[in-house]
């Protein structure tokens, strides 16, 4: 029998089972010292949790953004659109009168139903409908 992963989702549910304790990814700062890691079973856990919630808002091959800096929650958001069956639409967060255009063009041109982003909420991100007539 062939244990090898043929997709990321595989990979890391066969690393979360077999290492959890391992680190997965490891975030570097400016100076390129380590700001932060996660390991296989956190990412897993995390990941899960993000789906969860798309599920409970968005349909399997619904578009969804991703307004995360580069970092481990960037990450977790991704896999979480994996677990969904949801498709991660990657999207730096948009800023005061910088990338407006770019930014409304992206939404318009994908048609996400969702975003998620970053929060200071008790589940550590937000999950926006955007279900608009088009």
């Amino acid at each position: 029998m062939n244990n090898t992963p043929s997709t990321l989702l595989e990979l890391l549910r066969q690393r979360a089972a077999e290492e959890p304790d391992r680190t997965a990814f490891t975030f570097l700062d400016d100076t390129g010292a380590e700001a932060d890691s996660v390991s296989y079973g956190e990412l897993d856990r995390r990941a899960r949790r993000v789906a969860a919630l798309l599920q409970s808002s968005c349909k399997p091959g619904e578009r969804v953004l991703l307004l995360y800096p580069p970092g481990l929650e960037y990450i977790a958001a991704f896999f979480g659109c994996l677990y969904s069956q949801t498709i991660a639409v990657p999207l730096y967060p948009p800023r005061r009168n910088r990338n407006a255009q770019r930014f409304l063009s992206v939404l318009s041109d994908s048609q996400a139903s969702a975003a998620f982003s970053p929060g200071k909420s008790a589940r550590g991100f937000h999950l926006y409908c955007l279900r608009m007539s088009r």
